[in-house]
């Protein structure tokens, strides 16, 4: 009988010795993939249990991002308004016109007061103010645009030299 019953301790620890190898080889046969996931799936689970609030930091995060760039937004409008009160300022000390023209071209202090300092602004503003002064002193740049001017000879000499010219050769 004591065989009988070594026997069966025997086939009994084979049969639990057998079950454990088939956990075994059933959690070996799982792919990369499905590893990968289970471990995300687990990394996920333990980070939230740490950091429970995670998502709202996140969130709050991505708002100040938003804030950065509204507020890189706002610092861009007040460098362009101050460049545009300057230019404003400077043509008007220099009596340089800021309305533009009904055609829509643009005005004469957006097209000549093109510096971003206030130092070239006013250089410029200077340049074309001693220029538009000048104009106004000494009128049109050809005074004699538009004029007709005989040179030396008189009108007879001038119809001799073109019928000589055209002549027929004899």
């Amino acid at each position: 009988m004591s065989t009988a019953t070594g026997t069966e301790a025997q086939g009994a620890e084979g049969a639990a010795t057998g079950e454990g190898e088939q956990q075994q080889e059933q959690q070996a046969t799982f792919t990369q993939a499905e590893v990968d996931r289970i471990v995300a799936q687990r990394a996920e689970r333990i980070a939230k249990q740490r950091y429970p609030d995670y998502d709202d930091l996140k969130a709050r995060a991505e708002g100040a991002t938003t804030l950065e760039e509204r507020l890189a937004a706002v610092e861009g409008e007040l460098s362009t308004t101050k460049a545009e009160a300057l230019r404003t300022r400077i043509a008007s000390e220099y009596g340089i016109s800021t309305k533009a023209p009904k055609d829509g071209e643009p005005s004469d202090a957006e097209l000549f007061l093109t510096g971003n300092d206030e130092a070239t602004l006013t250089a410029q503003a200077q340049r074309l103010a001693a220029q538009v002064a000048d104009r106004k002193q000494h009128g049109n740049v050809a005074p004699k645009e538009g004029t007709t001017t005989t040179t030396g000879g008189t009108d007879e000499e001038t119809r001799e030299f073109a019928r000589n010219l055209f002549a027929k050769a004899e």
